[in-house]
This record gives structure tokens, C-alpha cells and sequence, in this order.
């Protein structure tokens, strides 16, 4: 199944978009995303370790991102955790 329609299957844009509108934006873009502080997000973008396309609306301050483009990006976040992270061993 295509990426595409995950988004929209797993209800995950819905939600997004019902909070947040088509369009999500700085403290609350950060948060989307889990970084802890937006500082922490502002150093990921620094550093170019945050594989989703953001952007500048003339006359607003702060990075932008679609809602798609995050629930996208949530999604395969969430894949691959599952296929390349680390294993949580059971203890007896």
C-alpha cells in the first residue's frame, strides 16, 4: 500500500488537519514532530537532519510544513522504527 494512502487510511492527516489546518507551523510544528524544545527543532533544520520538505511564508516568522508532508513523515518515522530500531528484549 502506497505511502499516500496510509496517511489518509491510518485517519493520522485527519487528525493532524482537524487540529491543525493544511498548514503547521513553528512551536506547534516542533511539537508535531517530538523535539522536545522548538530550539531542539530550529538545530535539527540547522544541521539538515530533518528529512521534511519546510518552508518560509513571506511575512510570518518561523518554518512551515504541510500537514500531509507531516503526516507523511510521522509515518515513515514510525516504519522505520519498526524495521531498523533498536529491539526491546523481553526480561524474565
Amino acid at each position: 500500500m502506497p505511502i499516500v494512502d496510509d496517511i489518509y487510511q491510518t485517519g493520522l492527516y485527519q487528525e493532524l488537519s482537524s487540529k491543525y489546518g493544511e498548514i503547521i507551523g513553528g512551536a506547534k510544528l516542533a511539537h508535531v514532530l517530538g523535539y522536545s524544545t522548538v530550539a531542539a527543532f530550529r538545530k535539527a533544520l540547522e544541521r539538515g537532519t530533518l528529512n521534511l520538505p519546510v518552508f518560509s511564508v513571506e511575512g510570518r516568522s518561523g518554518r512551515f510544513a504541510l500537514t500531509s508532508d507531516v503526516a507523511h513523515w510521522l509515518l515513515m518515522s514510525r516504519k522505520w522504527v519498526r524495521r531498523e530500531g533498536p529491539q526491546i528484549q523481553n526480561r524474565p
